[in-house]
C-alpha cells in the first residue's frame, strides 16, 4: 500500500506493506498484522493462510528509535479486494511476484526527500518507488540478494569502480580497510583512490540501468569527490577522487 501522506510519517507516502503496532488487546504479533491488514487495506485473512513467520528485522528511521518488525507471509488463491482507509493508505495494489523477480524492474533510483546525488535501489511504482526497508525486506524473502551474500556490496563497488576507469580516471590506490571512525561502527571502511575529478552524472546514468544488481547495495551517494556505497549489512566502501 502506499501510505497517506502526513507529517510526522518517516514512511509519508511511500509504498509499504500492512502494518501497525501491537495493542493491547491483540493475541499475539500474528493477531497483529491480520487486524493491520484488515484496518488499513479492507482485507480479511484467516490465522489458518499464514505459512511462514519471517525473521524478525529492523526499519531504520531517519530520526528517532529503529523499530523491530514481525513480519508474515500469507498465502491465498486468488487477489482479494482492496478497500484502504484513506487515513492510513492513499492506493494499495497487488504485486505479482514475477514484477518483483523481473530483473528490468529493479534499478538504482532517486527518492523523494532525499538528495539527487543519493540513490536506493527500487522498483517503480505509481507516485513514488517501492524502496528502503520494504523493498529489503522483500529481496531478503524472495533470496533476490539476502543479506547472507558474501561482499554483495563489494562487487557493486567494484562495478562502479571499473566504470570509472573505463571513463578514463586511472587508479591511484587499490582497496585497503580503514578503522571504523564512528563508535557505533564495527565493520572496516573499505577505500579506493583514483585520478578525479568524477563525472558524476555518467555515475548516476551507469547506476539507473536495469538489474538485479541494485539489490546488492543498501544506498549510493554520488558527489565529483567521492562515491559512497552502503552494503547489505551497512558496510561502507568509499571511492575518492
Amino acid at each position: 500500500m502506499r501510505r497517506a501522506e502526513r507529517e510526522g510519517d518517516s514512511w509519508s507516502g511511500h509504498w509499504s506493506l500492512p502494518g501497525g503496532r501491537r495493542d493491547e488487546a491483540d493475541s499475539d504479533l500474528l493477531d497483529t498484522a491480520l487486524r493491520e491488514l484488515r484496518e488499513e487495506c479492507g482485507v480479511q485473512l484467516q490465522r489458518e493462510q499464514m505459512c511462514a513467520a519471517l525473521p524478525q528485522a529492523i526499519a531504520r528511521r531517519r530520526s528517532g528509535p529503529f523499530l523491530l518488525v514481525a513480519p508474515f507471509v500469507f498465502e491465498v488463491e486468488t487477489e482479494l479486494p482492496a478497500v484502504p482507509d484513506a487515513r492510513e493508505a492513499a492506493a494499495a495494489v497487488w504485486l505479482p511476484l514475477r514484477t518483483l523477480l523481473d530483473p528490468n524492474r529493479h534499478s538504482f533510483q532517486r527518492v523523494p526527500g532525499f538528495p539527487a546525488e543519493t540513490l536506493f535501489p527500487a522498483i517503480a511504482l505509481p507516485g513514488a518507488p517501492l524502496w528502503g526497508f520494504t523493498y529489503r525486506l522483500l529481496a531478503d524473502w524472495l533470496e533476490i540478494a539476502p543479506r547472507e551474500c558474501a561482499k554483495a556490496g563489494f562487487d557493486v563497488a567494484e562495478n562502479i569502480l571499473s566504470f570509472l576507469l573505463s571513463q578514463g580516471l586511472t587508479l591511484r590506490r587499490s582497496w585497503r580497510a580503514q578503522a571504523p571512525q564512528d563508535s557505533n561502527e564495527s565493520e572496516p571502511l573499505w577505500v579506493a583512490e583514483v585520478s578525479g575529478p568524477i563525472q558524476a552524472d555518467a555515475v548516476l546514468e551507469h547506476l539507473s540501468s536495469p538489474g538485479l544488481h541494485a539489490a546488492k547495495a543498501n544506498r549510493i551517494d554520488v558527489t565529483p569527490k567521492s562515491i559512497r556505497i552502503y552494503g547489505l549489512a551497512f558496510e561502507q566502501y568509499l571511492i575518492r577522487a
